[in-house]
């Protein structure tokens, strides 16, 4: 639609934020309040696509219904250049995935950034508001710890019509549910807890449960083979905490946590010390094999001569009060 550094109606255009595959987000300062802001757009040739017209404006439907802390606040639906395009809050941060890159994170800060998702995912379940695009690109934490959960771009509300052909499979092969890679058209917020259960492991363990070569073999595995055990990828991991993101990622929904708020407070309930599997194990004492044998009769016969003196000591006491008693 443009270009960085132009400016187009009240918008200054910044830089590119994402390019997610219909469309652009871009960084833009408004003119009028001097804000940061984020600027989504549809390519220009997707214009003329009903279905991608569609999707743009169902997203800022959506979003007109959404107010939470833990979800990318929507502003505005301005034309450009006559054509529609979508504005939110432009959020300063790090996203979970450039964070976990290294590797696994601690299990408490683990469990309170999920949670967080979970309460915005809450709000919009609650809306009957299905996400389907959960990853780990669209976890936003900034640099106060605040989460933020955004990339609506696929979400519909569960009563809305299907825009895709029936047995077509959107989002991220990564993060997406096993109903979804089958092309169930009538999903509901526990595939989306499925979605969340990965970004758990993936906190946890600094990996996604299923990763290959291609979108198919993931898919594949998504459908078929279960998820390894995150303890065997990182052994700090409690055993309550390991049983509630095995959960998460049931193949069978019914099987899965059936709601936001039960997994969160599944989550809350846990004790996890920030210690948890990075503080070395306390030291043990040395087993009295191990102590250097010439100290032992030494410090032993340190105690002998001092119960010894105290012993002598108490004597002399008492016959010097036995001589005071007599001469009176």
């Amino acid at each position: 639609m443009t270009e960085p550094s132009q400016i187009v109606g009240n918008y200054e255009f910044l830089g590119i934020v994402d390019r997610p595959k219909a469309g652009v987000t871009y960084k833009v300062r408004n003119l009028t309040t001097g804000e940061f802001e984020v600027l989504r757009t549809l390519p220009g040739a997707s214009y003329g696509d009903p279905e991608s017209l569609e999707r743009l404006l169902r997203e800022i439907r959506i979003h007109t219904r959404l107010s939470h802390p833990n979800i990318v606040a929507f502003h505005d639906a301005p034309e450009l250049d006559g054509c529609v395009v979508m504005t939110a809050e432009f959020v300063e941060g790090k996203t979970l995935a450039e964070i976990c890159l290294p590797g696994p994170i601690l299990s408490m800060e683990a469990v309170r950034v999920i949670c967080d998702v979970l309460s915005g995912l809450e709000e919009a379940h609650a809306l009957g508001i299905v996400h389907r695009g959960i990853t780990a690109e669209h976890v936003i934490v900034q640099p106060d710890g605040k989460v933020k959960l955004g990339g609506f771009g696929l979400a519909k509300p569960e009563t809305d019509v299907m825009l895709t052909k029936a047995g077509a499979v959107l989002g991220d092969a990564r993060y997406i549910s096993p109903e979804q890679v089958m092309g169930v058209t009538a999903l509901d917020g526990r595939a989306d807890l499925y979605s969340v259960g990965v970004l758990l492991f993936q906190t946890l363990t600094g990996r996604v449960p299923f990763d290959g070569p291609n979108e198919y073999d993931i898919m594949v595995a998504q459908v078929s083979k279960q998820p390894p055990r995150p303890s065997s990828l990182n052994p700090g991991i409690a055993p309550e905490l390991e049983r509630i993101v095995l959960k998460a990622l049931a193949k069978e929904p019914e099987k899965r946590f059936q709601g936001a708020k039960e997994f969160r407070t599944a989550l809350r309930t846990l004790n996890c010390p920030e210690e948890e599997g990075t503080q070395a194990a306390p030291e043990k004492p040395l087993p009295e094999a191990t102590v250097p044998r010439f100290l032992m009769p030494a410090e032993a016969g340190g105690h002998r001569r001092t119960a010894l003196v105290l012993g002598l000591l108490a004597i002399a006491i008492g016959l010097i009060v036995l001589v005071l008693v007599t001469m009176h």
